[in-house]
């Protein structure tokens, strides 16, 4: 049986995965532990620029910044950057986890956007190489993103694809193996779904789903454990394309975090701890339009934060209080390129994540966390060559730091391997 997603629910050890909120947990476990680098490669996928790339002090970004010093106490990292295909085409977006049971960590390649593709899986040795995996029987759709979590608590790692329209949502169910077969399908197939978050929503143990949908409302899905969901809107949601599940006011409810697509107001819906979602919290600019988002700690003080890049407005950190309240933001990038996706992951390993952004035709930025949360050291990488429109984090290479996976939309897709700073 494959080691479960490591849960971020803090009373709960049900397995699931949530883009963005794992990075909470993984200092629970001994650092440097196999049992913590696997956990670290698992909950890291998420969910998401090629060249040889190599983050020195000295890096400059194509934008003007704000606030940035000197590099943070875990320092840079360099990256040694692998193809992990010679094809450009519209991939959208990476997740890693253990699919096959063998203990490793393996990659999904979600491929599609507005053009129907197929999505491919690599399964990785630990040492970082990559085979491909079988075929997917989705086939050709027009995926946005894969979330992994166990749907039906067979202790393996499903699949949930975000189509967009006029293709059925999907779960693809994992034999364990790494072969998946359709079990069943969610929401409906003419919504024009971006972006789909995973997580248990009414404390019945099952892992429930949010999904973000462009230009009309958006919705979540309650999985009755067979594959059976119950949608229901999110009031005044009329624009979205990504979207995050987690426990924004600790009371061990999980949350969902809306960023707003298309000049709106992003909000944290807050669960009542049986999926009723009464109260909201406005949270970034009354009228933006954001892609970017990630959900971490990215202060330290044990309460998720947010992390957003808003068109034509800039790139912010939303602290939480522990409450569930943001002040107006902290900007760490000023207006430039266009920003079209975002994580978060401790790329130095010094307990405060790391923001990655990937933008349009424009290389990607490391946003290095002086552990404050407050202040970032950007460093770029890769050639600017298309859009990174989805990235994951987690260790591919057994050696205790996570890589990162890129997939771009009209240039290639890459893996790049953490390594010690080039002095």
């Amino acid at each position: 049986m494959p080691i479960p997603v490591w849960p971020w629910h803090r009373e709960s050890a049900r397995p699931f995965c949530v883009r963005g909120f794992a990075l909470k947990f993984r200092f629970r476990l001994r650092t440097g532990s196999k049992r913590a680098r696997l956990h670290w490669a698992l909950v890291s996928g998420a969910l998401a620029a090629a060249g040889l790339a190599v983050f020195h002090a000295n890096g400059r970004t194509p934008d003007r910044q704000a606030n940035t010093e000197s590099p943070p106490q875990g320092g840079l990292r360099s990256f040694e950057i692998l193809p992990l295909e010679t094809v450009s085409e519209t991939s959208s977006n990476a997740s890693i986890g253990d699919l096959n049971g063998d203990g490793h960590p393996d990659i999904v390649l979600v491929k599609g956007r507005h053009w129907q593709l197929t999505s491919k899986l690599f399964f990785g040795d630990g040492k970082g190489h990559f085979t491909p995996g079988p075929p997917l029987p989705s086939k050709a759709t027009k995926s946005y993103s894969a979330s992994l979590a166990d749907m039906t608590k067979s202790g393996h790692l499903d699949m949930v694809l975000s189509n967009d329209a006029p293709d059925p949502k999907l779960v693809l169910l994992n034999d364990g193996k790494g072969n998946f077969s359709i079990g069943g399908t969610y929401g409906d197939p003419q919504w024009p779904t971006r972006n789909a978050a995973v997580g248990d929503l009414n404390g019945d143990g099952f892992p429930d789903i949010a999904v973000a949908n462009r230009g009309t409302t958006s919705f979540v899905c309650f999985n009755d454990g067979k594959l059976h969901f119950d949608c229901r809107p999110l009031e005044d949601s009329p624009s979205a394309a990504t979207v995050a599940i987690a426990d924004m006011n600790g009371d061990g409810a999980n949350d969902v975090i809306y960023a707003c697509r298309d000049s709106c107001q992003s909000v944290v819906y807050f669960n009542d701890g049986k999926g009723n979602f009464i109260r909201r919290v406005a949270w970034g600019p009354p009228k933006s339009s954001t892609r970017a988002m990630a959900v971490a700690d990215f202060d330290g003080d044990g309460h998720p934060d947010i992390a957003a890049c808003h068109e034509q407005v800039g790139c912010f950190v939303y602290l939480n209080d522990g409450k569930g309240n943001f002040g107006s933001g902290i900007p760490f990038q000023a207006p430039g390129a266009l920003p079209y996706s975002m994580i978060a992951a401790d790329l130095n390993r010094d307990g405060r994540p790391e923001i990655l952004v990937g933008y349009v035709d424009a290389p990607g930025v490391v946003f290095f966390n002086d552990g404050t949360g407050k202040k970032f050291l950007p460093v770029r990488f890769g050639d600017g060559k298309g859009s990174i429109y989805g990235m994951a984090a987690g260790d591919l290479d057994g050696d205790g730091w996570p890589d990162v996976v890129v997939a771009r939309s009209d240039a290639a897709c890459f893996v790049m391997f953490n390594r010690p700073a080039k002095k």
